[in-house]
């Protein structure tokens, strides 16, 4: 397979693109993530409730989700620089523009919805870039782009938050300005163009057919974690503004909720390798349904945040996890037929936080989050109805 530029004697000049490209998924990821702090405050500027909270959060996981194998294809199909390039300056633009001006609810949504479209189309094609300019050092190149993207998340909070109490809601377009910036070093970086890649071999073979019909239990457990995750992320600042915090409190909450899951992601890899994947699963169901429990039982600020961690640490644990069990499925297929059984999964969890936002908007932001810990103690039965063989 030819590489997009020549490795040279220099490894430190591989390093060097490969950081580039780990900060520009820190931008990327961060646009995306910029919204759930600042919903309290979009509710009551824009008036609409926590239903409608849920829409947003959902919109946003389909586009950014369910699009990247698509995404991933055509991209490698035709080659050049335009799907991170562009993806990544589209995303950060409309999040910020979207955010900080959209007079309406319904443009708001659109307009987060186009910067998912972005968002999807930066991350099939850089990572497969990524594994082209670490030449041999792919494991280490892979390992630093992923924790760009960790980074980015932590970082949307702190970013989002700042901004609007530094200009209000038109200061918010100010959080589109790292993206615009690394959008163009991107452009320098990936100047030659890569070139086209062709397609080789085919994908829906008998034998990804048949990965698919055993991957039910996967993707209920992949949706029901996902659910679990987005609606945490909405209803959570939602919830904290009631009890009276503010908006820089919410964003330290959920920048650690970040942090904590990024230590918790490979943590949870590490353990799978020693007692398999199985039970980390498991445990992180069940923990994580604790955790979030134990938070909504406590008024103690202190011990909030401490919950808060654990429970980042406990639901995003299972990322790796999750990608061995999909690659099992589908030997044949890794990249692409994983991408889809995650996509689904996330796809149908996304679907999943619009019915606990109507719940929570006829009820209560605590009833939706005491739902979400019950189905992530449901997903434990299809964990254990998954049948586990080593990939290749």
């Amino acid at each position: 397979m030819s590489t997009v530029y020549p490795e040279g004697s220099k490894s430190r000049v591989n390093i060097w693109r490969t950081s580039i490209f780990t900060i520009a998924h820190m931008f990327n990821d961060t646009s995306p993530n910029l919204y759930p702090v600042l919903l309290p405050v979009l509710m009551v500027q824009l008036n609409f409730g926590t239903a409608a909270a849920g829409l947003i959060s959902t919109v946003s996981a389909l586009t950014a989700q369910l699009l990247q194998p698509v995404m991933g294809m055509w991209a490698d199909r035709i080659g050049g620089k335009y799907f991170v390039v562009g993806g990544l300056a589209i995303g950060s633009i409309l999040a910020g523009v979207s955010l900080g001006l959209a007079p309406t609810y319904n443009l708001l949504l659109l307009g987060l919805l186009v910067a998912g479209l972005g968002n999807a189309s930066f991350h099939p094609h850089a990572s497969a870039l990524v594994s082209d300019v670490t030449g041999n050092r792919k494991g280490f190149g892979m390992s630093l782009f992923m924790i760009g993207g960790n980074f980015g998340r932590a970082l949307a909070p702190i970013m989002a938050s700042t901004a609007f109490l530094l200009g209000g809601r038109h200061g918010l377009i100010l959080a589109a300005l790292p993206g615009i910036i690394m959008s163009i070093v991107m452009f320098r970086v990936l100047t030659p163009a890569p070139e086209p890649k062709p397609h080789l071999g085919k994908i829906f073979t008998p034998e990804f057919i048949k990965g698919l019909r055993k991957a039910s239990s996967l993707l209920v457990v992949v949706g029901l974690r996902s659910m679990a995750t987005l609606t945490t992320l909405t209803l959570l600042p939602i919830l904290w503004k009631l009890w009276g915090h503010p908006m820089a409190e919410t964003a330290g909450l959920l920048s650690l909720m970040f942090i904590a899951g990024s230590l918790g992601n490979v943590a949870g890899g590490y353990l799978s390798d020693i007692f398999g994947p199985k039970p980390v699963l498991v445990a992180s169901a069940i923990l994580s349904s604790l955790w979030l429990i134990l938070f909504l039982s406590t008024s103690n600020p202190v011990l909030s945040f401490l919950l808060i961690a654990l429970l980042g640490a406990s639901l995003y644990s299972t990322g790796s996890v999750v990608m061995v069990f999909s690659q099992a499925l589908f030997p044949a297929n890794k990249g692409m037929a994983s991408g889809l059984t995650l996509g689904i999964g996330n796809t149908l969890g996304s679907l999943g936080v619009a019915v606990l936002g109507f719940i929570s908007d006829r009820y209560s932001p605590a009833i939706g989050l005491w739902l979400t810990a019950g189905a992530l103690l449901l997903s434990v039965p299809f964990v254990l109805g998954l049948k586990f063989n080593n990939p290749d």
